[in-house]
């Protein structure tokens, strides 16, 4: 199971591979505002438990795995801070902190409903 940390992580290689297919540490670094060390050390349990790709001190690549999961955890961000946006009238700044809180523990229940309400609104 991914911690909150590691989902955070594989959202980041997800965020910065959309545009091209592979990513490198200090990217993912900036990205997140951590260490490199910080970066290196998450990678290697991803890669160890089939998340990503990377040849020692090369490019990050999702696996189909880690893109699976990776898209999933995107998926909740943008449609919680949609919710939050649209539907609670918060600024998105602070949708957007609280959506990447909120993806890590939402049932999957809960996130259906509101999933269904944005549909049913639109």
């Amino acid at each position: 199971m991914l911690t909150e940390s590691l989902e955070d992580y594989l959202e980041a290689i997800k965020i910065l591979t959309l545009d091209k297919k592979i990513t490198r540490v200090k990217e993912i670094s900036e990205l997140l505002n951590v260490k490199s060390s910080s970066v290196v050390n998450a990678l290697n349990i991803l890669r160890k438990n089939g998340y990503i790709k990377q040849e020692k001190y090369g490019y990050i690549e999702l696996t189909s795995l880690g893109n699976k999961e990776a898209t999933k955890i995107l998926r909740k961000h943008k449609v919680l801070t949609k919710f939050l946006v649209r539907i609670l009238k918060v600024s998105e700044k602070v949708a957007e902190n609280d959506a990447c809180k909120i993806e890590h523990v939402i049932s999957e229940e809960i996130f259906k409903k509101i999933l269904k309400l944005l549909n049913d609104l639109k």
